[in-house]
């Protein structure tokens, strides 16, 4: 699936989901009080350790995070990169300490995009993540350990709840 399909693809998920779980016979409880929230990830930036390497570290995109308990979510979407690529990623974010509404654990998923790995193909990562949700809003914020020819960087995504 290429980029801007996926992108439309997220769009209407994300704006026909609520509708469509209305009016669905199955119940299920997206309720405030339930663990099982959405969220629509906007993108974020980048902040690389080695400054000097001209880095583009406004990386705004578009995803969809699903969180079943209070330490699992899913997440999808797409940004356009540090290399100024187009990626998209699938991952699943463990997160098994909490303290208030802060998460730590770690993103485990496959992303592509990135010339310097897999030749730009899929590859899998693994990034600590921390996760700080509010009732409407969040952010992601993980880092990049610095591996072969990838440089190290803080990632900072925003996310807004949709339910």
């Amino acid at each position: 699936m290429n980029t801007p399909t996926a992108c439309a693809l997220l769009a209407a998920i994300t704006l026909t989901a609520p509708a469509a779980l209305a009016e669905s016979s199955t119940t299920l409880d997206l309720s405030p009080a339930s663990s099982s929230q959405l969220w629509l990830n906007v993108g974020g930036f980048s902040r690389h350790f080695k400054r000097q390497n001209g880095y583009n570290e406004n990386n705004l995109g578009l995803g969809l995070e699903y969180r079943t308990s209070p330490e699992i979510s899913y997440m999808a979407g797409s940004y356009y990169n540090s290399v100024r690529e187009n990626t998209t990623y699938a991952a699943v974010n463990w997160q098994p300490w909490s303290l208030g509404g802060f998460k730590l654990g770690a993103a485990v998923g496959l992303m592509n995009g990135y010339p310097a790995m897999n030749r730009g193909g899929n590859f899998f990562a693994a990034l600590p993540m921390v996760t700080y949700e509010g009732q409407r809003f969040g952010i992601n914020v993980g880092l990049v350990p610095s591996i072969k020819n990838v440089d190290s960087a803080v990632i900072v995504q925003f996310k807004v709840r949709v339910n």
